[in-house]
């Protein structure tokens, strides 16, 4: 057998741009369907991510 194999392999698969939002949009919709008492955390995450996205950007994109 050969290292790596001919086949398709994960770490080839890009997961950037749409596609990777999509990708993680609905493994956050399938987690949240068999584990709904984790709405919580993720209504939290998300209100977090929206307050703290415009900071990271502006410290990623003028420093301090």
């Amino acid at each position: 057998m050969s290292f790596p194999h001919t086949g398709i392999r994960i770490d080839r698969i890009p997961a950037e741009g749409v596609g990777g939002g999509i990708f993680a949009a609905g493994l956050g919709l399938v987690l949240l369907l068999q584990f709904p008492a984790l709405l919580p955390v993720a209504a939290a995450a998300i209100v977090a991510g929206v307050a703290l996205a415009p900071v990271l950007h502006r410290l990623h994109t003028h420093g301090f």
